[in-house]
């Protein structure tokens, strides 16, 4: 579906999984927002304009394909991270206490704050998170997904640069960290609330083993933004230039379990932790079972 007012927006979406999956990796559809061709693009490229570092570095999911950073990177942290069994170990309290909490739905300190020490840890076995890290990663994340009003309190309260530099400080200036633990490891608290739900109800604890207490608990981000920067055909159809195509990942995951599409898996911008997500909500779903046994 299309949607064009000249001036103002220029958008297609894209909901079915195979279109999502081509449109990812077409040539002419790219991962930056050059803030061209209309007020919500403007919009929308401020918002990303601000996750790269004072010397310019830009966060790793904002990266296209051709920067040729952008696979250097990848690749380390792929195998940094490939190391599950080591991995696994380094993060035992953290996936104690959130299995404490599936079990229970309690823990000494508030799960999204552990899940959030959980990922920092991933990267430097002496993260800690904190209420006011935490507090830093909901600022990023509502810069990002809030409303007009929302963006400019926390940009002119200065809510939005403090959160930038506490959780790059706590990144120790590593971009990836300061991503998963700002951004994408909302995702995993939301994914622990499901299976606290899951395991609370009748016996689902008892009776689901890790990966199918995975598949019912496990989201794909609800939506990604990509922009055509020259026209082309994407997926069939013919796109003008500064084209802001918006995939909804979610809606596709629910039409087709199996593609992978939450961890854009064997894609170009495969996420580099789709072997250890998986593995660390597996371990806390065993510890909840065994605890409860």
């Amino acid at each position: 579906m299309r949607i064009t007012i000249p001036g103002i927006i220029r958008l297609a979406w894209l909901t079915d999984p195979d279109e999502i999956i081509a449109a990812n990796d077409s040539g002419v559809v790219q991962r930056t927002l050059s803030g061209l061709g209309g007020l919500l693009q403007r919009s929308i490229a401020t918002r990303f304009a601000v996750f790269r570092t004072a010397d310019g570095d830009i966060w790793p999911a904002f990266r296209d394909r051709a920067d040729p950073l952008r696979a250097k990177h990848q690749k380390k942290l792929e195998h940094d991270l490939s190391h599950t069994g080591s991995l696994l170990r380094r993060v035992a309290p953290e996936t104690g206490a959130l299995a404490t909490f599936v079990r229970s739905g309690s823990t000494n300190r508030p799960p999204e704050i552990i899940v959030q020490q959980m990922v920092g840890r991933l990267f430097f076995p002496d993260y800690a998170a904190s209420e006011e890290s935490y507090d830093a990663a909901r600022a990023l994340q509502t810069w990002i997904s809030g409303g007009p009003i929302k963006r400019y309190l926390l940009k002119c309260s200065g809510e939005l640069e403090r959160a930038l530099d506490l959780l790059t400080k706590l990144a120790r200036g590593n971009t990836s960290c300061a991503h998963a633990t700002a951004i994408a490891m909302e995702n995993i608290v939301e994914v622990i609330e499901r299976m606290r739900r899951l395991a609370q109800t009748s016996d689902n604890l008892e009776k689901l083993g890790p990966q199918e207490a995975i598949e019912s608990t496990l989201r794909a981000p609800r939506m990604v933004v990509r922009e055509t920067r020259d026209g082309g055909r994407v997926c069939g159809t013919r796109l003008g230039a500064r084209t802001l195509i918006i995939l909804r990942l979610e809606s596709a995951r629910r039409q087709k379990p199996e593609s992978g599409i939450e961890f854009f898996a064997k894609s170009w911008n495969q996420c580099p932790a789709h072997g250890i997500v998986p593995a660390l909500l597996a371990e806390i779903w065993r510890k909840a079972k065994a605890g409860k046994a």
